[in-house]
Protein backbone atom coordinates (compact mmCIF):
# COMPACT_ATOMS: atom_id res chain seq x y z
CA UNK A 1 0.00 0.00 0.00
CA UNK A 2 0.81 3.56 -0.93
CA UNK A 3 0.24 6.43 1.17
CA UNK A 4 1.53 9.73 -0.22
CA UNK A 5 1.38 13.13 1.84
CA UNK A 6 2.15 16.31 0.66
CA UNK A 7 3.47 18.81 2.97
CA UNK A 8 3.87 22.74 2.62
CA UNK A 9 7.70 22.64 3.83
CA UNK A 10 10.41 21.40 6.15
CA UNK A 11 8.78 21.74 9.35
CA UNK A 12 5.74 19.87 8.64
CA UNK A 13 7.74 16.78 7.32
CA UNK A 14 9.97 17.00 10.64
CA UNK A 15 6.76 16.67 12.55
CA UNK A 16 5.74 13.80 10.55
CA UNK A 17 8.80 12.08 11.05
CA UNK A 18 8.24 12.44 14.73
CA UNK A 19 4.68 10.91 14.84
CA UNK A 20 5.74 8.17 12.15
CA UNK A 21 8.86 7.37 14.92
CA UNK A 22 6.43 7.18 17.19
CA UNK A 23 3.83 4.88 15.82
CA UNK A 24 6.99 2.10 15.20
CA UNK A 25 6.30 1.23 10.94
CA UNK A 26 8.92 -0.84 10.28
CA UNK A 27 8.65 -0.15 6.13
CA UNK A 28 8.96 3.49 5.79
CA UNK A 29 10.35 4.88 2.15
CA UNK A 30 10.54 8.85 1.84
CA UNK A 31 10.55 10.05 -1.67
CA UNK A 32 11.05 13.50 -1.88
CA UNK A 33 8.78 14.80 -5.52
CA UNK A 34 10.70 16.34 -8.11
CA UNK A 35 10.27 19.99 -8.67
CA UNK A 36 7.61 21.45 -10.74
CA UNK A 37 8.87 21.54 -14.44
CA UNK A 38 8.99 25.37 -15.55
CA UNK A 39 7.16 26.11 -19.36
CA UNK A 40 9.25 27.08 -21.56
CA UNK A 41 8.39 30.55 -23.73
CA UNK A 42 8.76 30.90 -26.95
CA UNK A 43 9.08 34.70 -28.15
CA UNK A 44 7.31 35.35 -31.71
CA UNK A 45 8.65 36.17 -34.91
CA UNK A 46 8.63 40.59 -35.11
CA UNK A 47 9.34 40.09 -38.27
CA UNK A 48 6.49 38.43 -39.68
CA UNK A 49 3.29 41.10 -41.20
CA UNK A 50 0.21 39.98 -39.59
CA UNK A 51 -1.56 42.08 -42.40
CA UNK A 52 -1.44 39.97 -44.85
CA UNK A 53 -3.55 37.47 -42.96
CA UNK A 54 -6.29 40.25 -42.91
CA UNK A 55 -9.45 39.20 -45.18
CA UNK A 56 -8.52 35.67 -45.84
CA UNK A 57 -12.04 34.29 -45.16
CA UNK A 58 -13.63 37.33 -47.05
CA UNK A 59 -14.94 35.34 -49.71
CA UNK A 60 -15.67 32.07 -47.59
CA UNK A 61 -17.28 33.50 -44.07
CA UNK A 62 -17.90 31.37 -41.70
CA UNK A 63 -20.10 31.22 -38.16
CA UNK A 64 -18.29 30.47 -34.76
CA UNK A 65 -20.49 27.55 -35.01
CA UNK A 66 -19.11 26.10 -38.10
CA UNK A 67 -15.34 26.72 -36.56
CA UNK A 68 -16.26 25.06 -33.87
CA UNK A 69 -18.05 22.38 -35.71
CA UNK A 70 -14.82 21.31 -37.39
CA UNK A 71 -12.26 21.61 -34.69
CA UNK A 72 -14.05 20.45 -30.74
CA UNK A 73 -10.89 21.77 -28.66
CA UNK A 74 -12.61 25.61 -29.80
CA UNK A 75 -15.47 24.84 -27.59
CA UNK A 76 -15.40 27.59 -24.87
Amino acid sequence: MTVTIETSGIQEVEQLLLLLKTLDIKNIKIQSSPSTPQASITRGDKNIDPKQLFGIWKDNPRTIEQIRSTNPALHI
